[in-house]
């Protein structure tokens, strides 16, 4: 991970060098970020696995009560209004929508790096070239 996050700053330190010839762009920034979360995501967890092994006196559970763990929570009923609502719900909440958001970034990058290979592609596809006639006779 942290050789990860020093080819980030390595590609937002290209991004601010106007002399840098490969120049990644703002969207290629963001797509790599996107990757990280993904990666960072994945790491927590596995985290989660190991505090649930700990608190299993390090026994390994069996499927279905891992199955059961990973179910999410329910949604919370709304509180009333004497109640003031957790901090804690919502930091989860814009957690959550942070990922999300982080997918849909990923999957609109992705979308157009298709898009302009699929566009060049097709531009290679369609080029013509033209011969006078002139010089086609010898």
């Amino acid at each position: 991970m942290s050789q990860k996050f020093y080819q980030f700053r390595e590609l937002c330190e290209e991004n601010l060098n106007p002399n840098a010839h490969p120049r990644p762009t703002s969207q290629d920034l963001a797509g790599f970020w996107d990757m990280l979360q993904l990666s960072i995501e994945n790491i927590s967890m596995k985290f989660d696995e190991l505090h649930q092994l700990k608190a299993n006196n390090w026994k390994q559970m069996d499927s279905n009560d891992i199955k059961e763990r990973r179910v999410p929570p329910p949604v919370p009923k709304k509180p009333s209004k004497g109640q003031a609502p957790l901090v804690r719900d919502r930091s989860l909440e814009s957690t959550e929508r942070q990922r999300h958001e982080a997918r849909k970034r990923l999957m609109s990058a992705k979308r157009a790096a298709s898009v302009r290979q699929n566009s060049a592609t097709e531009s290679a596809d369609s080029i013509e070239i033209y011969i006078p006639e002139a010089q086609t006779r010898l």
